[in-house]
């Protein structure tokens, strides 16, 4: 999300296609989690401050907590969190005003371990043949 705004990224292209109509506006933090997600969001969205004039609220997160836990422990959340952080943003948002047919959740797509190995041995970046 924090890059959406660049270049050809879909921020920008969603900001284009609605001009005039409403202000598409990023609050995107590259490398949270929901972990750390969650405890922010009362800071960026507020009943007084926006859920009036909200028309939609997108919720990315997912591929930073899928970090391999022993990896990259500092990002990684267990799935159970992970989803218990999601209802506790999306209770938060509706606490504020802010409807569930306005709350869209994107998460990442799911992984298919062989393909995505066949990929990054082919482009040399997996660090084994079996490893990823």
């Amino acid at each position: 999300m924090q890059y959406s705004f660049q270049d050809k990224g879909w921020g920008a292209s969603l900001a284009q296609r609605l001009v005039r109509k409403c202000d598409v506006v990023n609050r995107g933090f590259s490398g949270y989690n929901t972990r750390w997600a969650k405890v922010i969001l009362p800071k960026l969205i507020s009943k007084s401050t926006s859920a009036e004039s909200t028309v939609a609220v997108t919720i990315f997160f997912g591929a930073n907590d899928s970090a391999l836990k022993d990896l990259n422990p500092k990002q990684h959340v267990p799935l159970e969190e992970y989803a218990a952080n999601l209802r506790s943003m999306i209770q938060y948002l509706k606490s504020v005003d802010i409807t569930e047919d306005r709350i869209i959740l994107i998460t990442p797509p799911p992984l298919q371990e062989s393909a995505w190995e066949k990929e990054c041995l082919a482009k040399d970046r997996c660090q084994s043949k079996g490893g990823m």
